[in-house]
């Protein structure tokens, strides 16, 4: 076995000659059993005819499990924790580089190189007593009144926006449109060019609009900011240079709106039957609710900083090579994650394909990074003796049964159904140890 770098070995394997000999033998037998061919009766035609209609598929098949065996044979006698598939290189082949023959004499030795990659071997230093900050966990009473008022606004009721002005036809219009009102208004327009107004399809329609939602192009709701019920208008505003549409990008575009019906929100007043109709006692309870509610989010959003913050800390003061296979299976895994993600938001796969291209760079830089970190929090486990235990298992389960609202017997099932699952479980539970650990040995300052 040769070591051409920290996370690569390469070995040399030779099967002996009689061993290729007596597996290519033993494949045509197995095959001389079931052939069925022209002249014999099933199972009765000679080796030599076997050997002549089926010896390329028996070579195919001794050449793979050979290497299969031999392979794995070589990486348990000399200890070695593979990662990846190996590049497998004979006098015929080598791994990638086209087709072959499968070119194995069955009297002669077998010889064939196999390189892989390993796990890194790191020696993790300055681990212990890391310098962080730490933002100190509050929850603002501001905080509360927002999503108070946030509340009140998802109940809030439109009514009409009385106050207007009476008409010669003797109906009142509606006041001016003010920012935050639903308008009820139809609209048609078009691109601005030398010879007049070129009218799109898709500028044209009727909806109700919420001023200020910025749902139109910039500058469009700004203009129907003073407007009432029944008026006409005509103006010009310019699409953004960035627009999606590139046929519409930075051109100057003309709207003629109608408004039709002017409606504001009357909110509900923050009192006990408001709390009550939204499943609380009453607003008290509201209140605790939501208070608790930002902590937990808040809580969880300063541990996990702080938690990256040490683990990149750990990272910049160990430097070592990572398998490259280790970290292209977190890619693909990073990817098909957010292209399913996109995917259960409706985006077509076109574009999903093309998004995921786009960034394809930097979520290779977060797979690296995760990888890393997964590399490094498993060599600290080793040399701080970190382990987790069936008995920690069996409790750890037991307190996701209860948050998950499921009887822990339905866990071990669902455990036990793939060992897989199992080992990833524990895996998580032992590198959040070894966070712990590390985080009760660092140095945090806590800052307002």
């Amino acid at each position: 076995m040769e070591k051409p770098s920290n996370i690569t070995r390469k070995f040399t394997v030779r099967v002996p000659a009689q061993v290729v000999a007596n597996r290519f033998q033993r494949g045509l037998v197995e095959i001389q059993k079931t052939a069925n061919l022209k002249g014999f009766r099933p199972g009765q035609a000679p080796i030599s005819m076997i050997q002549k209609h089926f010896g390329e598929d028996v070579r195919h098949r001794v050449y793979h499990s050979l290497i299969d065996e031999s392979y794995r044979e070589a990486l348990k006698e000399n200890q070695v924790r593979a990662v990846g598939s190996p590049k497998i290189e004979s006098p015929e082949h080598k791994t990638g580089e086209g087709a072959h023959d499968h070119a194995i004499s069955e009297d002669k030795e077998f010889t064939y190189t196999a390189t892989v990659e390993v796990l890194p071997e790191i020696d993790v230093k300055g681990y212990t007593g890391v310098s962080l900050t730490k933002t100190k966990i509050e929850v603002k009473d501001e905080e509360v009144s927002k999503i108070l008022e946030n509340i009140r606004n998802s109940q809030a009721e439109l009514i009409p926006a009385a106050g207007g002005l009476v008409g010669a036809d003797g109906k009142q219009s509606s006041r001016p449109v003010r920012t935050s009102d639903h308008v009820d208004l139809n609209f048609a327009g078009g691109l601005v060019t030398e010879s007049g107004l070129d009218e799109r399809p898709g500028m044209k329609g009727s909806r109700v609009l919420e001023i200020g939602s910025n749902t139109m192009i910039p500058g469009f709701e700004d203009e129907v900011v003073g407007m009432r019920s029944g008026e006409t208008k005509t103006f010009r505003v310019r699409f953004p240079k960035d627009y999606h549409d590139k046929d519409f990008n930075d051109k100057e575009a003309e709207f003629t709106v109608t408004v039709n019906e002017v409606k504001e929100k009357k909110l509900p007043e923050l009192n006990d039957e408001l709390a009550k109709q939204m499943g609380y006692e009453n607003v008290q309870d509201l209140q605790v609710k939501i208070r608790e509610h930002l902590l937990k989010d808040e809580t969880e959003q300063v541990e996990g900083k702080l938690r990256s913050d040490l683990i990149q800390a750990i990272i910049e003061k160990n430097a070592f090579e990572v398998p490259v296979s280790l970290i292209e299976a977190q890619t693909r895994a990073l990817a098909q994650d957010w292209a399913g993600e996109l995917k259960r938001q409706g985006v077509d796969d076109a574009t999903i394909q093309q998004a995921v291209g786009k960034e394809l760079e930097n979520i290779r830089k977060r797979a690296e990074g995760q990888v890393r970190a997964s590399l490094l929090l498993e060599s600290i486990a080793q040399k701080e003796k970190i382990e987790v235990s069936e008995k920690d298992f069996e409790e750890e389960l037991e307190k996701s049964a209860g948050s998950m609202q499921v009887e822990p017997q339905k866990l071990r099932e669902f455990y036990a159904k793939d060992p897989g699952r199992k080992e990833d479980f524990m895996f998580r539970m032992r590198q959040d140890r070894v966070v712990k650990f590390l985080l009760d040995a660092a140095k945090i300052k806590v800052k307002s």
